[in-house]
């Protein structure tokens, strides 16, 4: 799925006619299938030089990714891990556009158990495949979402997605 607009500001998109725009952000949600297992992984880019506005929005996105791929270990609940992410959107001010769980199981489907949201206080264990992809979808203005897959190790969390989160620049 690539999506650019305001088709990027609904988080599953909507197909329509849309060009790509210079200074826009472009979402692109890929995966593939391999030996009988799924993949799943977004990457929010910009076409041109986005004003200040949107860079913000992404950055905002970032932070919360990454606070939740620091926060998972074993022992903690996928409510637990959601939160880690959605205090950051929230705290500042965005909290009602991040409308969606924040990450799903992956293993033989692209979309299984467990979901990582709120409200779910199972524990987290040592070996769950889940993703975790934060977003921000303001109607009208922007959709960003970072998403990585990976997998719960004795310590932390190892993402099987080695692209860049940064913001990446293309000419429009």
């Amino acid at each position: 799925m690539v999506l650019t607009g305001d088709n990027a500001a609904n988080p599953h998109g909507i197909p329509g006619t849309n060009k790509i725009e210079n200074n826009a952000l472009l979402l692109f949600d890929l995966g593939t299938d391999m030996h009988g297992y799924a993949s799943d992984m977004t990457r929010t880019v910009a076409v041109g030089k986005p004003d200040q506005f949107k860079k913000d929005i992404y950055n905002l996105c970032l932070e919360a990714h990454m606070a939740a791929l620091d926060f998972i270990k074993p022992g903690v609940t996928a409510s637990e891990v959601d939160a880690a992410a959605r205090k950051v959107i929230e705290k500042a001010g965005y909290g009602e556009y991040f409308n969606h769980r924040l990450g799903h199981g992956i293993g033989m489907t692209c979309h299984e158990f467990p979901s990582i949201m709120e409200g779910n206080d199972m524990e987290i264990q040592e070996g769950m495949c889940f993703s975790v992809e934060p977003g921000i979808y303001i109607p009208g203005k922007v959709g960003v979402r970072i998403e990585d897959c990976g997998h719960v190790t004795k310590s932390g969390f190892e993402v099987f997605t080695h692209t860049p989160k940064e913001l990446l620049y293309f000419e429009g």
